[in-house]
């Protein structure tokens, strides 16, 4: 699967049920399902940096389709122009990876990114 078809495989409903999963295995304390991204994230591999670049671009868009109005207005609370934290924490994720300087905190999105690219069931 060309890099292409692997990143049109990468769907909202995808990157929600995802970063769910994530959220659940932390809560859950499976520190597995991490490790597996934190170990793509350390090697950079390319085919999770597409995912989290994917991920991070899905994620922005459906905040911004979320609060796009009311983040734009110039007479909101300033505490309502923030980006949701997990459009932060994926845009960061990729960036800290594709540094070649992943970060344990995000250890969790790397597994997410990882779900999506299969390494992990």
């Amino acid at each position: 699967m060309s890099t292409t078809e692997f990143a049109d495989s990468i769907t909202p409903e995808r990157v929600e049920y995802a970063h769910g999963l994530a959220q659940r295995r932390c809560e859950e304390g499976k520190q597995g399902f991490a490790d597996i991204g934190w170990r793509a994230a350390r090697a950079r591999d390319a085919k999770l940096l597409k995912a989290l670049e994917k991920g991070a671009e899905i994620i922005g868009k459906m905040s911004e389709a979320q609060m796009g109005q009311t983040r734009r207005g110039a007479t909101v609370d300033f505490a309502l122009t923030k980006e949701h934290t997990e459009s932060q924490m994926w845009r960061e994720a990729y960036r800290t990876c594709d540094a070649g300087d992943p970060t344990i905190q995000l250890s969790y999105i790397y597994g997410a990114a990882a779900y999506l690219c299969g390494y992990q069931l």
